[in-house]
């Protein structure tokens, strides 16, 4: 309904309305152009002057066609590599647990002063990204960008530090090495990996696993991480929240994030 070269050259306030029609289809089709207006806080002629942009000759004419769009059945995505992603979303949809998980890692999270995001090769990437994801909501956080640093001669007090370890297999050795480390000097540790029976997860105090088939170009594990991505995005939301008090839908404008 709306071509993405024509959504490109909305201005500010055109944009405000594209925004809010793809996002509440349902709500805009028993909308009169004035509801429209009051819900997008822009004049009735800057929503007329968008459906012009869209190709559309007036408001009538878009909800017809808006109408006509909910009714076409949904085309089904046929990417293989896809179905176990849409397979976790439907599990998580239906698993009660899956909030309760997400919960007490936030909680977690929350009872330390220091947040360490550990993983090696593709999930050392990821693990940077949560750790940079947690700093953004201004929650302590750290990666550690070398893995194969030796560990400290002495003991430490870890007991206010909370371990993320990030591995698809549950099986790397020097994930193994750093967490059983970080555990033995009183850290909390978490474990986010593919595999629910991996060794690292009998090990951490709390595992979150997305059991997905893994894949395998040689040696180096190229399976999907579009799922723990959404679990840290998850969790760092849900711990922000609750460290201030507030609901998840109500972010405060304060939070931004930077190309």
């Amino acid at each position: 309904m709306f071509p993405y070269q024509k959504v490109h050259d909305l201005n500010k306030l055109e944009l405000i309305v594209y925004k809010y029609i793809v996002g509440h289809l349902k709500e805009v089709e028993n909308l009169t152009i004035r509801d429209l207006a009051a819900q997008t806080q822009v004049s009735t002629t800057t929503i007329l002057r968008f459906l012009k942009k869209m190709d559309y000759g007036g408001f009538s004419e878009f909800k017809f066609a808006l109408r006509q769009n909910q009714n076409q059945p949904i085309r089904e995505f046929n990417d293989s590599s896809v179905e176990p992603i849409q397979n976790f979303f439907r599990v998580i949809a239906k698993e009660g647990t899956f909030e309760e998980k997400i919960n007490r890692a936030a909680q977690m999270i929350n009872a330390a002063d220091l947040i360490l995001f550990f993983g090696i090769g593709n999930s050392g990437r990821i693990a940077q990204y949560g750790s940079s994801l947690l700093s953004s909501y201004g929650i302590y956080s750290l990666p550690i960008v070398d893995p194969f640093q030796p560990k400290p001669l002495a003991d430490h007090d870890f007991s206010k530090t909370l371990l993320i370890t990030v591995s698809i297999s549950g099986e790397t050795k020097s994930s193994l090495q750093q967490t059983k480390y970080y555990k033995k000097n009183g850290a909390a540790t978490i474990a986010l990996t593919a595999n629910s029976y991996s060794t690292l997860n009998q090990i951490v105090d709390f595992p979150i696993s997305y059991d997905i088939p893994q894949i395998r170009n040689g040696q180096i594990n190229v399976t999907t991480q579009v799922p723990i991505l959404y679990i840290l995005e998850q969790i760092s939301s849900n711990a922000y929240h609750k460290m201030i008090g507030h609901p998840n839908n109500d972010i405060e404008s304060n939070i931004t994030s930077d190309e």
